[in-house]
């Protein structure tokens, strides 16, 4: 073989030899910090999204210097260090938007927005779990199993579920024709049901739950044409909310129907031709009690 070839294959061989050293490298960092933070035992929120970040960091910075060693071995990489700072100048030009992901990302760790493992709503379009939290990209799971992908720097507004207490808020709309009393007393049984049934779901006091389901009061009667509205709100734990709602609404929805008392609902019906007249028909909308709003 001719020296030039031989010396080749040794190259590819330490080239071969640093990438394998680097991810037997990064294995042994990765597996060091979930040891550490496994017994640091602090907030697991908190501690799953730093776990992440210094391995996203760390992981960048191990394969950098990794292919800064490969490219030593065929090229002098003296020069690509002295001119770093304008290459770095020509990528920041280049990739103003990963600079902005890096930026945001930071922030976002920073003013402690959301953790992994929080429930979070990303500009009003993405609900999920957070399950990863870089310095470039968010990782959402949405609950149907979906997984969004969302760079830093696309977040603009976020709602986080998991920020140490939520207030379950149900509207149920009644006709105009019963009896707010009664009324009342139907709320207050349902209200009862779902904070002996979901205790463990509300927000502990020492007394019991700060605010068990409770009937805030009528919120409407002049802004929809279907009867009067009444709002129940209750104080839960994080992660806790919808299992509340939905409890409450099927309890309203239950109690109503066994002690006779109707919730408002629009009705379609079929106007037909008088006698003697063009056959027509057309749809209207009636409110609750059958008649014409």
């Amino acid at each position: 073989m001719e020296p030039k070839f031989i010396l080749f294959l040794e190259r590819l061989f330490w080239v071969a030899v640093i990438m394998l050293a680097a991810l037997v490298v990064l294995n042994l960092v990765s597996r060091f910090i979930h040891r550490f933070f496994r017994r640091v035992r602090r907030d697991p929120h908190k501690d799953k999204t730093l776990e992440t970040l210094l391995s996203s960091t760390l992981r960048y910075l191990i394969y950098a210097v990794a292919v800064m060693l490969a490219l030593e071995q065929f090229v002098d990489i003296t020069p690509i260090i002295a001119g770093a700072g304008v290459l770095g100048l020509a990528v920041g030009i280049g990739a103003q938007s990963l600079v902005k992901d890096i930026i945001t990302g930071f922030f976002i760790i920073f003013e402690d927005q959301f953790h992994v493992g929080d429930l979070v709503e990303i500009n009003g379009q993405v609900t999920g779990k957070v399950e990863e939290l870089g310095l470039r990209l968010t990782t959402i799971r949405e609950w149907s199993g979906k997984k969004f992908y969302i760079a830093n720097s696309e977040i603009k507004t976020v709602r986080n579920y998991n920020r140490e207490e939520m207030r379950a808020i149900v509207t149920a709309t009644f006709p105009f024709e019963e009896d707010p009393r009664k009324i009342r007393e139907v709320l207050d049984q349902a209200c009862r049901e779902v904070a002996r049934e979901y205790y463990q779901e509300f927000i502990q006091g020492p007394d019991g739950p700060v605010e068990p389901p409770q009937i805030y009061g009528v919120t409407d009667i002049d802004k929809s044409d279907k009867g009067g509205q009444f709002t129940i709100t209750a104080l839960t734990k994080p992660g806790s909310l919808w299992t509340v709602e939905k409890a409450l609404r099927e309890k309203i929805w239950q109690a109503c129907r066994d002690n006779g008392v109707r919730l408002a609902y629009p009705t379609r019906v079929y106007v037909g031709s008088q006698p003697g007249e063009e056959s027509r028909a057309s749809h209207e909308y009636l409110g609750a009690n059958g008649s014409q709003p």
